[in-house]
């Protein structure tokens, strides 16, 4: 009986030890940097055959880079792109980022160009961003896509939450440009007595992980200390661990927006 007791106490103890949140690193001390390889410029307005190659120095290895705020990949090689700006994203694995220069694609036989202003977004889970696009050059008339949805003439784009998008202009020839265009945020106000607290009560201070000791939640301090981890490993689904109370994806937001807004005792 006392042996099945000691098993039981190391199984829960390394549990618990496997969902510690460890203290995130400070990107200020990195080395981290980013250069431009090369690029290779569009043989036409609408054609998608241009490219860019960056490279990264310093940080710790492996590297994700990520064009326009998409998705990461290994390496820093990019194709079929069509005339347009960007910039590149690498992360390394201490999660610290930098972003290049904004890199130019063009085309040599159009003029066709964009420019786009952005209204902040200020509230979690109804995102209430815009961007209005203005073209210029080439030949009217324009019409604009944002995102995945179709062309559109309407050149405003509403309801968008804060990040990077990539926008296309097309004129009435079928020459196309690219912009990226950031929607910022603003402070949403999100309350940490009223909405996180609740959550965390519920799903994450628990006696058998963050309730209690080194790891208790329930201290605001040491869980401010500890925000930008929490906000990281609920949004990637390591906590709560598998097995618990799982997060819904309204609840994973508005623990990111609390802590993107300085994880405040309001």
């Amino acid at each position: 009986m006392t042996r099945i007791i000691c098993l039981l106490f190391i199984v829960l103890a390394v549990g618990c030890t496997n969902n510690d949140i460890n203290k995130k690193f400070d990107c200020s001390t990195s080395d981290l940097t980013i250069e431009l390889a090369s690029k290779t410029n569009t043989t036409s307005c609408n054609s998608v055959n241009g490219k860019i190659s960056v490279g990264a120095k310093g940080g710790k290895q492996p590297y994700s880079f990520s064009l326009n705020g998409g998705v990461g990949q290994t390496g820093g090689d990019f194709l079929n792109l069509g005339a347009g700006s960007y910039s590149v994203i690498v992360t390394d694995a201490n999660e610290c980022k930098v972003t290049s220069v904004v890199i130019d694609i063009s085309a040599p036989d159009s003029n066709l160009n964009a420019t786009a202003v952005a209204v902040r977004n200020n509230q979690c889970t109804n995102p209430n961003g815009s961007i209005t696009v203005t073209a210029s050059g080439g030949n009217t008339p324009y019409s604009f896509q944002f995102g995945t949805a179709g062309f559109t003439s309407s050149n405003v784009f509403n309801n968008v939450k804060q990040g990077t998008y990539n926008l296309i202009v097309k004129d009435a020839t079928d020459c196309q440009k690219i912009i990226a265009v950031t929607v910022p945020r603003e402070n949403t106000n999100t309350s940490y007595l009223n909405t996180v607290k609740p959550i965390l009560d519920v799903s994450c201070n628990l006696a058998s992980c963050h309730l209690g000791g080194s790891r208790d939640l329930t201290d605001f301090q040491r869980l401010k200390n500890l925000a930008a981890s929490v906000k990281s490993r609920t949004a990637n689904k390591s906590m709560p661990p598998s097995g618990s109370s799982q997060l819904t994806q309204s609840q994973i937001d508005l623990i990111g927006c609390w802590v993107d807004d300085g994880a405040l005792n309001n």
